[in-house]
C-alpha cells in the first residue's frame, strides 16, 4: 500500500510538471508570441521613425503596394496603377472592397490626407524626408510652400494621383514599406488627437491586423482584421508582442517557449551556443551600426578629434573576439550589397574612408591628430559620455572604451539606458556620443545617405552641408545613372570629410528564433512580417 501511494504521488508530480510545461510552451492553433523590443514610441504611421516600429506598421497598416510572402512588391490597397511615359505621374486605382477596421471604406482621400499630414512641418514627422520624391515635397516640408501644393490628389473615391519630382524606379517598393505613405483616417485623428493610436478602441487601421489589447510596458496583442480583404490568406491569427528591452530576458523567454522570436539582438556571450542549437537567425541587411557624434559640443567640434575617435579602435578584433559572428567592419556609411551604375558593388567601387585592416597605422594617425589638437597622449582631454542600450551594443562600446584608453589615453563613460531615453537626449543635443543605426528604405545608396538629408529628423549630429544637399538633390533628379552614382559617391566623400559619425559594422542581425517557428518573411530592409508564421508540429 505504501509503495502504491509513492507511485501515485510520483505520477501526480510528473503530470503536474508536464501540465505546467505545456502551459508555458504550447500555443493554440494560429497563435504566436514574439518580442520586437521595448515600448514603441508611437504606433502612428506618420510619426514612426524606428526600425522595430516599422514592423508594427506593416502589420497594422497597408499602403498602395505591399510585399508578399516572397518579399516581392505586389498590389496592396491599390489593385492596379498606371505610370506616365515620363515616369512622373502615378495613378493608383484602389480596391473597392478595402475596408478600415471599423467597416468604413478605404478611399483615396485617406491617402491624400495621410501623406500631406506627414509633409506638414507642423506635424513634426521624423520620416518626412521619405516624401521628397513627390513634387514640391521638399518645399512643403521646409515651410516654403503650402501643404496643398504637394502633388498628391484624390481624383475620386478610388483614384489617387501622385506626381513625382523625378522618375524613381524604386517608388513602388518604397511606398510598400514606408509608413508616411500609409493611410490615416482624418476623422479619427481630429477627434482623438495624439491619443488615437494608443488605445485599441480608437486605433482604426486598414492592414491585416487590429490591436485587441495593449498594456503599456507589458504587451500589444494583434488579431486578424475581420474587415481585411485578404484575411483568409493570413496564417498567424493572433500575435502577442511582449514588451522586452533586455536581450537576456528575451533569450530566457525563447528557451522557455513563452516567445518564439526576438527582434532584440542576441546576448553576445550566448551566440556560439545559440548557433549550435539552431536558435539564432543571422540576416544580412542594408543596414549599419554606428555612433553619432554631437559635432556642436565641446571637443567634438574639432574635425580632427572626430576623425581620431573614428579610427582609434580595431573593428576586426571586436567582430572576432566580442561579437563572434560573420560581420563586416564598416569603413564608410553606405552598406555593402548596394549596386553602382556599372552593376558592381557601390561600396567596393567607392572604397573605405577608414582603413579597417590597418589598425596600427590608424593608431599612429589618431595619436598625431590628438597631439595636433592639443591633447598629446590624451592629456587634458575631457571625459566623454557615450549613451548606449543594454546588452549587445553596450558590450561593443565597452571594447571601444578600452581601446580608447589604451591607444589615446582617454576615458569614456558609458551610460546604458533605454533607447527612448537616448533618443530624447539626442533630439535635445544633450549628448556627446550615442549608439545609432540605420536601415535602408529601398535598395539604393541614396536611401542610406538619406539619413543626412536636409529634411531628415533622425540626424542629430549637427552635420549640415549645402554641397552635400545639392549632390543629393541632383542624384534624385537625374536620369543618367552614371552621373547619379558619381554624385552619391561625392556626397559620401563630403560626409567623411566632416566626420559626424563613427561607422562600426554593417548589420548582420543576430535575431533569436525558436527553430520550430516557420513562415516568417525576412527582408534586407528589416521589415519582417509574421502574417504567414506558424509553429511546426
Amino acid at each position: 500500500m505504501k509503495n502504491l501511494l509513492i507511485l501515485i504521488t510520483l505520477f501526480l508530480l510528473v503530470f503536474v510538471s508536464c501540465d505546467n510545461q505545456k502551459s508555458k510552451n504550447s500555443f493554440k492553433e494560429g497563435e504566436i508570441a514574439i518580442t520586437l523590443g521595448g515600448e514603441p514610441r508611437t504606433l502612428d504611421p506618420t510619426l514612426n521613425s524606428l526600425s522595430f516600429g516599422s514592423v508594427y506598421m506593416i502589420h497594422f497598416f497597408e499602403g498602395l503596394t505591399k510585399k508578399d510572402s516572397s518579399d516581392n512588391v505586389v498590389e496592396g490597397m491599390a489593385e492596379s496603377w498606371d505610370i506616365s511615359k515620363d515616369g512622373l505621374k502615378y495613378t493608383f486605382h484602389l480596391r473597392t472592397n478595402a475596408k478600415w477596421s471599423d467597416g468604413k471604406s478605404v478611399i483615396a482621400s485617406d491617402f491624400e490626407y495621410a501623406i500631406k499630414r506627414a509633409a506638414n512641418p507642423e506635424t513634426g514627422a521624423s520620416y518626412s524626408h521619405m516624401l521628397n520624391v513627390i513634387k514640391n515635397a521638399s518645399l512643403v516640408i521646409s515651410g516654403k510652400a503650402k501643404v496643398d501644393d504637394l502633388q498628391v490628389k484624390a481624383l475620386d473615391d478610388y483614384t489617387l494621383e501622385i506626381v513625382l519630382e523625378n522618375p524613381a524606379p524604386y517608388f513602388l517598393e518604397y511606398i510598400s514599406v514606408s509608413s508616411p505613405y500609409f493611410p490615416v483616417r482624418k476623422d479619427i485623428v481630429e477627434e482623438f488627437g495624439d491619443e488615437w493610436s494608443r488605445k485599441p478602441e480608437t486605433y482604426i487601421v486598414n492592414g491585416p491586423y487590429i490591436m485587441t489589447e495593449r498594456k503599456t510596458d507589458e504587451k500589444i496583442v494583434m488579431e486578424v482584421n475581420p474587415n481585411y480583404y485578404a484575411k483568409d490568406e493570413i496564417i498567424a491569427k493572433k500575435i502577442t508582442v511582449v514588451i522586452m528591452s533586455d536581450s537576456n530576458t528575451a533569450l530566457a523567454a525563447i528557451r522557455e517557449g513563452t516567445i518564439l522570436f526576438s527582434y532584440l539582438e542576441a546576448p553576445m556571450g550566448e551566440i556560439p551556443t545559440l548557433l549550435k542549437e539552431n536558435y539564432l537567425l543571422q540576416e544580412r541587411g542594408y543596414g549599419i551600426f554606428f555612433l553619432e557624434m554631437n559635432t556642436l559640443k565641446g571637443v567634438l567640434t574639432n574635425k580632427n578629434i572626430r576623425r581620431a575617435l573614428a579610427i582609434a579602435f580595431d573593428r576586426n578584433y571586436i567582430i572576432s573576439n566580442v561579437i563572434k559572428m560573420d560581420q563586416i567592419p564598416a569603413g564608410a556609411f553606405v552598406t555593402t550589397g548596394m549596386k553602382d551604375y556599372d552593376g558592381g558593388d557601390f561600396r567596393k567601387n567607392g572604397g573605405n574612408y577608414i582603413d579597417v585592416d590597418n589598425y596600427q597605422n590608424n593608431i599612429e594617425e589618431a595619436k598625431r591628430l590628438f597631439a595636433e589638437a592639443g591633447y598629446p597622449n590624451g592629456e587634458g582631454f575631457p571625459v566623454l559620455e557615450l549613451r548606449s542600450t543594454p546588452g549587445y551594443f553596450t558590450i561593443i562600446c565597452e571594447a571601444i572604451q578600452e581601446m580608447y584608453k589604451d591607444n589615446l589615453g582617454i576615458d569614456i563613460f558609458i551610460k546604458s539606458e533605454e533607447y527612448n531615453t537616448t533618443y530624447q537626449a539626442m533630439v535635445q543635443k544633450d549628448y556627446d556620443l550615442a549608439r545609432s543605426g540605420w536601415n535602408a528604405d529601398f535598395s539604393d545608396p541614396m536611401s542610406v545617405l538619406n539619413f543626412f538629408s536636409k529634411t531628415s529628423a533622425v540626424n542629430h549630429t549637427g552635420f549640415a552641408n549645402d554641397e552635400f544637399y545639392s549632390l543629393m538633390e541632383f542624384a534624385s533628379k537625374t536620369q543618367n545613372q552614371k552621373e547619379r552614382m558619381e554624385a552619391l559617391h561625392k556626397a559620401e566623400d563630403i560626409l567623411f570629410d566632416y566626420m559626424p559619425v563613427i561607422p562600426l559594422i554593417y548589420k548582420l542581425n543576430p535575431y533569436m528564433i525558436n527553430p520550430k517557428l516557420n513562415g516568417v518573411v525576412f527582408s534586407p530592409l528589416g521589415r519582417y512580417r509574421f502574417n504567414y508564421a506558424y509553429i511546426e508540429k
